[in-house]
């Protein structure tokens, strides 16, 4: 027996007067895509990896330890690092408008904190070798720091925060996202009904999901 045969979905929905509406399911996923691209936290992701001497494999799909089985740092130091850049770089930082003036006040804010504190946790961080208090947490940041791997770690936090804040340059990340979606989006109405609990592309964006 040949069971009925179903009638085909109608891509596009009717509202109460009759009228023929695309659906609005494409408007969340393209939401959470934008909201995905414009987050700053895979960035500091990726450095956190890097910290930890990791590698991207693409053929096995993760992140794998470098052929040296060494980190770039300490878990105290990455710690440190990936807590700074936490609070410093999210989407607020990528939402704002600055002009050159003051993302140069903000590149020198990071330098600044971000030398004092290699300079005051030489021996924690473990870019001089242990004293004789180190297991106590008596740290006397003694001895030839290794300077050449402070610079190059200093130097991929000033680059990842650099990029963040040009987003922000001229509030043109923002125009842009503004721009990509509509005021229907904004709204979350989908087909005339609007999307009972749902927190709106701002609202995403700025974290309330």
């Amino acid at each position: 027996m040949i069971p009925p045969q179903l009638p085909q979905q109608d891509p596009y929905q009717q509202d109460f007067m009759g009228s023929q509406v695309a659906p609005m399911y494409g408007a969340e996923s393209s939401i959470n895509n934008i909201v995905a691209q414009i987050d700053p936290q895979t960035i500091i992701d990726n450095l956190d990896h890097a910290l930890k001497g990791e590698q991207y494999n693409k053929e096995k799909g993760e992140w794998v330890m470098n052929d040296s089985n060494k980190a770039l740092v300490n878990d105290e130091c990455r710690g440190s690092i990936i807590s700074y850049l936490d609070g410093v770089l999210n989407n607020n930082t990528t939402m704002g408008n600055i002009d050159e003036k003051r993302l140069s006040f903000l590149m020198e804010s990071v330098i600044e904190t971000v030398r004092r504190m290699f300079v005051v946790n030489l021996e924690r961080f473990g870019f001089v070798k242990p004293g004789p208090g180190f297991t106590e947490g008596d740290f006397y940041n003694r001895g030839s720091p290794d300077s050449s791997r402070m610079t190059m770690v200093s130097n991929m936090v000033y680059k990842v925060c650099f990029l963040v804040f040009t987003r922000a340059l001229k509030g043109q990340e923002s125009m842009r996202i503004f721009r990509s979606l509509s005021m229907t989006d904004n709204m979350g109405y989908a087909g005339g009904q609007m999307q009972q609990g749902s927190p709106g592309w701002l609202g995403k964006i700025f974290g309330k999901r």
